[in-house]
């Protein structure tokens, strides 16, 4: 399916330059397959499987940009995109900094990462194989205490093929796939009901461990059953890396250069300045191996790189591509990222993660006199991302003379963003993905719990 795709870009690129020399254009291309098993109450719930393709062609000319995409890919149909988006270049409004990225010289050349993304073990295996693996997950979540019943369990795979060619000559292919599995439980106590997430993926299906999820799930829901209140104050506070992921995912948004140049992002005007604790190091790395979010190229081709965004508390990047970085007078930093072929690229994050210390979690809860070690928080859809004001729901432990004492709910934590990274003053070394964001348990030294 890759040969076709890419044979199909390079003469829709070759047909696109002899139409015009005055217009620049490129052509994204995309083809995929999915596919699922759920259980529910000890059976087999659903079967999923679906296969998607389309095409996108972006349209440059004296600044002004045209764009059209539709499902299904052929020469035919991206001739009509073509014609499509050269109809929009009258009506667009100019800017002399939009331009189609040319082709670029890799400086990483790594045939063993390329591989690293395709496992070719994936869709092969029958779905009474799979049941089995989640069977394992619902067993290892019935063992831990209280766990009553295993509302859902999923098993969920994919993979596709990505090529992009342009006028100038840029032309670049990657494909990749992932497998992962979710459950959810419910622990009881009485009347009390908890419930509780257990969640993996992996680029290779052999990578995921279906016990690990269902222990996680079950551990989580009966930790939290009988919580009380949560003590009032100014308090330290510990954020599980299952927490310090949904941080990561607003900063993400922060970072990107569009947010920037928005004026929706408070770190605006902020490179090289300190914006956290010394602690803090943030590090987006495309070519992480085994990576939920890796590859060696952007969504407009160019190759990616291993950068930090934040280096000791100290704002170096934001994500850039290369339309945002060129109002910025750079390059593009290989941030390029698009939801589909069916909308124009913008930048955004690969793996970005919380570089992890060298502590144990275990050793950052004994050294913390009076606190709470957030588990679950609720609202973060709310925080301000200019002023960086939040107040959140939490719930998780209280953490008395060093010592986890307890599940505590209902309480609020509140703050500034840039105050709460400031504040950070202990990471520990459990660095936990979820998705293409990581995060160790991390501890900021004081905050408003109420």
């Amino acid at each position: 399916m890759s040969e076709a795709l890419e044979l199909l870009a390079r003469d829709a690129a070759a047909w696109m330059k002899s139409r015009s020399a005055e217009t620049s254009a490129e052509v994204y291309l995309s083809s995929g397959e999915e596919r699922a098993v759920s259980r529910r109450d000890g059976e087999r719930d659903g079967v999923e499987a679906s296969e998607s393709a389309g095409a996108g062609v972006r349209v440059v000319r004296d600044g002004r940009v045209g764009f059209a995409a539709a499902g299904g890919a052929d020469l035919a149909a991206i001739k009509d995109l073509y014609a499509r988006a050269v109809e929009q270049l009258p009506h667009a409004e100019p800017d002399p900094r939009r331009v189609l990225p040319g082709p670029q010289a890799d400086p990483v050349k790594d045939a063993s990462f390329a591989a690293a993304l395709w496992d070719e073990t994936l869709f092969s295996a029958p779905w009474n194989e799979v049941e089995a693996r989640l069977m394992e997950s619902e067993a290892a979540a019935k063992a831990q205490p209280r766990v009553a019943k295993i509302m859902r369990v999923e098993y969920a795979e994919s993979r596709g093929t990505v090529v992009i060619a342009g006028t100038s000559g840029l032309f670049a292919s990657e494909r990749g796939g992932s497998a992962s599995v979710s459950l959810v439980v419910a622990a009881e106590s009485g009347k009390e009901v908890q419930l509780g997430e257990g969640y993996r993926a992996s680029r290779l299906a052999a990578g995921l461990d279906f016990a690990a999820v269902g222990r996680e799930a079950g551990q989580r829901a009966s930790s939290l059953l009988g919580a009380r209140r949560a003590k009032g104050g100014k308090r330290a506070v510990l954020f599980e890396p299952w927490v310090g992921v949904e941080f990561l995912e607003l900063l993400a948004e922060l970072l990107s250069a569009d947010e920037v140049h928005g004026g929706r992002s408070l770190l605006a005007g902020k490179l090289g300045q300190r914006v956290a604790s010394p602690l803090v190091t943030l590090r987006d790395d495309p070519r992480l191996p085994g990576g939920l979010g890796s590859c060696r190229i952007d969504d407009e081709g160019l190759p990616t790189r291993d950068k930090a965004m934040i280096a000791e508390g100290v704002l170096l990047e934001y994500f850039h591509d290369t339309f945002s970085a060129a109002k910025d007078g750079l390059a593009s930093n290989g941030c390029a990222y698009r939801g589909s072929y069916a909308g124009l690229p913008g930048p955004g994050a690969s793996n970005l993660y919380l570089v992890p210390g060298k502590g144990t979690r275990e050793s950052l809860i004994a050294d913390t006199k009076a606190g709470l070690l957030v588990a679950e928080v609720l609202g973060m859809h709310m925080v301000d991302p200019v002023s960086g004001a939040f107040s959140v729901g939490v719930s998780g432990l209280a953490i008395e003379k060093g010592r986890l004492a307890g599940p505590v709910k209902g309480a609020m934590i509140s703050g500034n963003l840039l105050e709460l990274l400031a504040c950070v003053d202990g990471v520990a070394s459990d660095l936990t993905f979820q998705g293409s964001l990581g995060a160790p348990t991390f501890r900021v030294s004081s905050l408003d719990v109420a």
